[in-house]
């Protein structure tokens, strides 16, 4: 794909609201840039990638060898985590699936 080439995200409306009742959500179809959606996934996978980085291993027992997390893209192209309970008038967006590496990296 080339960045003039464009992809369709269809995302709640009036995306200046900072909350969503169900039922209350206005879905509208927008094109974005595919650089504009690839520069915000990259950000948010940089950002999220420099927070796991300093979570701990091991907790008690247990031990921290994967992290699932939730986004969704609006209509602008704007990664969010997807927080509890969180709806958007129908399924969608993306999960990434952040798992351990050994020190070796493998």
């Amino acid at each position: 794909m080339t960045d003039e080439e464009s992809i369709s995200v269809l995302g709640a409306a009036g995306e200046e609201r900072s909350f969503r009742w169900r039922g209350d959500v206005e879905l509208v179809r927008e094109k974005i840039p595919v650089s504009v959606l690839r520069d915000q996934i990259n950000a948010f996978v940089k950002a999220l990638g420099e927070t796991l980085s300093r979570a701990e291993e091991k907790i008690g027992k247990y031990s921290l060898e994967q992290v699932e997390v939730a986004v969704e893209i609006n209509a602008k192209g704007t990664v969010s985590i997807l927080g509890s309970g969180g709806e958007v008038g129908g399924s969608g967006g993306m999960t990434f699936t952040f798992v351990r590496q050994d020190e070796a990296g493998q």
